[in-house]
């Protein structure tokens, strides 16, 4: 069911924060950490959030103020998702500047850093805490159907799916070394 897809597809995004906050607190400490690495999350947070699950989720959102009620949170969260879009963008520019050896003090990358954590965070729980468990409580299983109608799209994560795309090999590998660490 679509809702089970984007609860796993936060899990996701979860365990990636939870390396980029790994991360912050190592530049905290003036130690090094590969920036590259850290491209290609918050490159896969923005390119899977704008192409795959923020559409998923707002076919919801739409469905749900339509037949529903307008509900002030919901109203927001599609503007919200392009506010994140813009700041992804907008942070993978300061990550590309470094990685082209360009100068940017550390301080403005700590806070930058810092801000996307705590941001895609607030954005997660919002919808974790308050508006999936509202629209799954609403929606009967003939609301779930009409939803899963209009998404059309093959997905196949390009980290966490069968076929990884080049671009996050080294995301991929280093989420699947978690895994097997953890068991």
């Amino acid at each position: 069911m679509m809702i089970e897809r984007i609860q796993r597809e936060h899990g996701y995004m979860a365990r990636l924060l939870a390396i980029l906050r790994d991360k912050l607190q190592l530049l905290k400490v003036e130690k090094s950490v590969n920036y590259s690495l850290i491209k290609e999350i918050v490159d896969y947070l923005g390119s899977h959030s704008e192409a795959i699950h923020h559409p998923k989720e707002d076919i919801i959102y739409r469905y749900y103020i339509e037949h529903y009620a307008q509900e002030p949170t919901i109203d927001n969260l599609e503007k919200e998702h392009l506010q994140l879009a813009e700041q992804t963008q907008s942070f993978l520019n300061l990550i590309d500047m470094i990685l082209q050896d360009a100068v940017v003090p550390q301080a403005l990358f700590i806070d930058q850093l810092e801000a996307f954590i705590e941001t895609q965070l607030h954005h997660l729980e919002l919808e974790d805490k308050s508006v999936l468990p509202l629209i799954n409580q609403t929606f009967s299983i003939s609301d779930w159907q009409k939803v899963e109608a209009q998404w059309t799209n093959n997905e196949d994560d390009p980290v966490f799916g069968e076929t990884i795309a080049e671009r996050f090999s080294q995301l991929a590998r280093r989420v699947r070394k978690s895994n097997a660490e953890s068991i």
